[in-house]
């Protein structure tokens, strides 16, 4: 009988590791453009210097953050969500903020790579913020804030990806510095397009 019981147990323990093996495995599921409207993405311009210098925090731009998140994990896959169209891929990143005001920048080198083929999609546009500019987020210590970064579409065959930039920015005097940036590696497009919920709240 006990014997029966470890073997019903393995089975069932087998049997959800290949569901969520398959899972993992889903070819894209393309999104409808449509299917973004009426979620806020572009942050509120609150100032900007007119003679912006990436060395000098006192001369950087100032916005309010587009719209606010219920709290989320720390990691990369629980704080990010995709949706994949036809015309373009759409990453919300979800950042806590730890200071009223604190200062982002988004690469042009930012990348998701293809964790199979290898082909990287670089970043076409960051929504409401310039690339290669760092600025500064309003908000309240506390809150959960996204950005959004638009990326050229990826191929329906895609199950995997990384995602990384190619280069890293510059300490800035007067500053906390920057986070090292790693390649987050063999994430599961299923997976973060599931995440889509802690955008839209349903």
């Amino acid at each position: 009988m006990e014997t029966k019981k470890r073997l019903y147990t393995l089975l069932i323990a087998l049997s959800t590791c290949a569901v969520l093996m398959a899972q993992s495995d889903k070819r894209i599921r393309y999104d409808k453009e449509s299917d973004l409207e009426g979620i806020e993405m572009e942050p509120q311009l609150l100032s900007m210097h007119e003679n912006y210098d990436p060395m000098d925090y006192a001369t950087w731009p100032s916005y309010k953050a587009a719209a606010t998140v219920a709290p989320q994990g720390e990691d990369f896959v629980n704080r990010t969500a995709l949706w994949c169209t036809k015309k373009a891929t759409y990453m919300f990143t979800i950042y806590k903020v730890h200071w009223d005001n604190m200062y982002f920048s988004s690469s042009s080198t930012e990348f998701i790579r293809d964790s199979k083929t290898g082909k990287k999609y670089y970043i076409k546009e960051h929504v409401g913020a310039p690339l290669d500019v760092t600025y500064w987020i309003k908000g309240h210590e506390g809150d959960y804030i996204y950005s959004v970064g638009i990326y050229p579409p990826l191929p329906k065959s895609c199950t995997h990806i990384d995602v990384g930039q190619d280069t890293h920015p510059e300490y800035v005097p007067g500053t906390t510095g920057w986070s090292k940036s790693e390649v987050i590696k063999n994430i599961p497009v299923s997976q973060l397009q599931a995440n889509q919920y802690k955008i839209t709240g349903r």
